[in-house]
């Protein structure tokens, strides 16, 4: 943050401190890197987006905003060694805020699948949020996995989340949220790609500013240089939005090949890209949702959630760009909710929450969802039994979903990692 003025800007920022916002009082912190409450308090008086875009605050720290949010963070913790040779095992997998960060680091050292992977596209890492413990998500499992990372930031938290987690005692600190790639070799060319807006969220409940991001980053691997990508779309909102999101993750990684003038090396690309195909955010598609589930036939509801490409085109535009999913991902689901949590219940009126009642009881309906996915383009996944790694002796295995993760009697995370197993074509 040497780009700014931190003493003019802490002497701006005083007028605000007396305020509170979401159960944050502000106050001035020793270290703008990792306590941005200051800047939380100052943004929380604004009502609307435009208001602070119109603000003199804004119009005089955009720049630190933007360097906070577009800054890519690297952890390399000194000695990292690949666990398989032969091929690589790659892990995607939305880690729910890392909020069981030790039940993480367990499965990702002890699992005898997940210890193998020497690649990891991670969604939802923490980093300063109370909710996770204040920790550095992406950090700490840098040190405890033994693997470079590099971690980029979706959102400045305005609040300490949803439901429960806004009645926590405490503050947050940093108070991120984002995206990280883990690897056991040696990358390059890190990049953070800005996605599309398709919703407000500086007006929403759960108060942030930025937006969804792409990663990319170069890595070595068997002698030669791949590219990797991770991204994580927007899930209360539309199909067509997840599209153009997708779409742009990967024109960005189009464009980087051809400035490195290399546009047909291999690249691998995943993400949680929440494909639930249904539309959501408003009060209109809550009720349509929901009618939609309460009346289908539960088999031609299964088949919709377990396809999503029929009605997700941001599955389809991997097939545009060249990428194959197929081999990639099985069929397994890899989140599930019940229809009453489908869309915030606030957002259905009276009538239709007690439709919702009487036609699925008080356990409600369980959907599965197939949320995640892999693709690669111009490198192969791997089948059952197809390579013997030299080193260990492990087997290469088909693309699957690990289900059931738990960590001391508890769910580790609200979706599935899934794994694929590859080599460069």
């Amino acid at each position: 943050m040497d780009t700014v003025d931190l003493n003019k800007l802490f002497s701006w920022l005083n007028d605000y401190l007396a305020t509170e916002c979401s159960g944050h009082r502000g106050r001035t912190p020793p270290d703008i890197s990792s306590n941005n409450q200051h800047l939380v308090t100052a943004l929380c008086r604004f009502a609307t987006f435009d208001e602070l875009r119109r603000s003199e605050f804004y119009q005089e720290y955009k720049a630190v905003l933007k360097q906070l949010l577009d800054e890519l963070s690297v952890f390399r913790p000194g000695s990292t060694k690949p666990r398989l040779a032969s091929f690589l095992r790659v892990v995607e997998w939305n880690i729910e805020r890392g909020t069981q960060l030790q039940g993480i680091i367990e499965v990702l050292n002890t699992h005898p699948v997940l210890r193998f992977a020497d690649l990891l596209l991670l969604n939802e890492l923490d980093e300063g949020m109370l909710r996770s413990g204040n920790l550095r998500v992406a950090e700490e499992l840098s040190r405890s996995l033994s693997a470079n990372t590099v971690f980029g930031v979706e959102y400045l938290e305005l609040t300490k989340g949803v439901d429960q987690e806004r009645t926590l005692a405490g503050d947050n600190t940093a108070a991120l949220h984002g995206n990280a790639i883990l690897t056991r070799y040696e990358f390059s060319n890190a990049q953070l790609v800005r996605l599309p807006r398709c919703e407000n969220n500086f007006e929403s409940v759960e108060r942030r500013i930025g937006g969804r991001i792409g990663i990319l980053v170069d890595i070595d691997f068997a002698g030669t240089t791949f590219v990797v990508g991770n991204t994580h779309l927007d899930v209360v909102n539309t199909p067509g939005c997840r599209a153009r999101q997708m779409r742009a993750m990967l024109q960005a990684l189009d464009a980087r090949l051809k400035m490195q003038n290399d546009p047909d090396r291999a690249a691998v690309v995943g993400g949680d890209l929440n494909t639930h195909t249904f539309a959501r955010g408003t009060r209109l598609r809550a009720m349509r949702n929901t009618a939609t589930v309460l009346n289908s036939n539960r088999e031609h509801l299964r088949r919709r959630l377990s396809h999503p490409e029929l009605r997700e085109p941001a599955i389809r535009e991997f097939a545009r760009f060249g990428y194959q999913i197929n081999g990639f991902n099985d069929r397994s689901s890899t989140s599930r909710t019940i229809v009453s949590n489908l869309d915030d219940p606030s957002r259905l009126p009276r009538p239709m929450k007690w439709w919702v009642n009487r036609r699925v009881g008080p356990e409600g309906l369980l959907l599965e969802f197939r949320l995640d996915w892999l693709a690669g383009r111009r490198i192969r996944a791997l089948k059952s039994g197809e390579v013997v790694d030299r080193k260990t002796g492990i087997l290469s295995m088909d693309a699957q979903t690990i289900l059931g993760l738990e960590y001391q009697g508890s769910a580790i995370s609200d979706h599935d990692p899934i794994v694929v197993d590859l080599v460069l074509e």
